[in-house]
């Protein structure tokens, strides 16, 4: 990413991605324009309609060779504590969701708005293998 403006340096955008969608894959791509290294959290849960490992497969293969970290996160699912976050390496914390970005903020980390790509239509695309 030659154009890159790296204001930060890693990223963690964190959340369900269940499905992987192609407003994911926007923001990410968008987030590699203002970083060094972007850290996606996928969190494991049981009610997943989609396997993490299928997930974490979509994201590794289409950023293949970028600075992009998959990693999957089994610890929370509701609030995020302070104790779970600290768990990641990370300058900031990304997220389209104001009230997840204040509440993150508000725990005593850096954050940054990222528009959600395409609104909500995105979230009804699923990526094909």
């Amino acid at each position: 990413m030659e154009n890159s403006v790296n204001l930060f340096g890693t990223v963690l955008f964190s959340g369900r991605f269940d499905p992987v969608h192609p407003g994911h894959i926007a923001t990410v791509l968008r987030l590699l324009k203002k970083c060094r290294y972007v850290t996606i959290a996928m969190l494991n849960y049981k009610e997943r309609r989609y396997p993490t490992c299928y997930c974490v497969d979509i994201f590794e293969e289409i950023f293949d060779g970028l600075p992009v970290e998959v990693v999957v996160n089994n610890d929370h699912f509701g609030k995020i504590t302070k104790e779970q976050l600290e768990k990641f390496n990370f300058d900031v914390y990304a997220s389209g969701n104001l009230s997840v970005l204040r509440h993150i903020e508000n725990l005593g980390f850096d954050v940054i708005y990222t528009e959600r790509a395409y609104l909500y239509e995105a979230s009804q695309i699923p990526i094909q293998e």
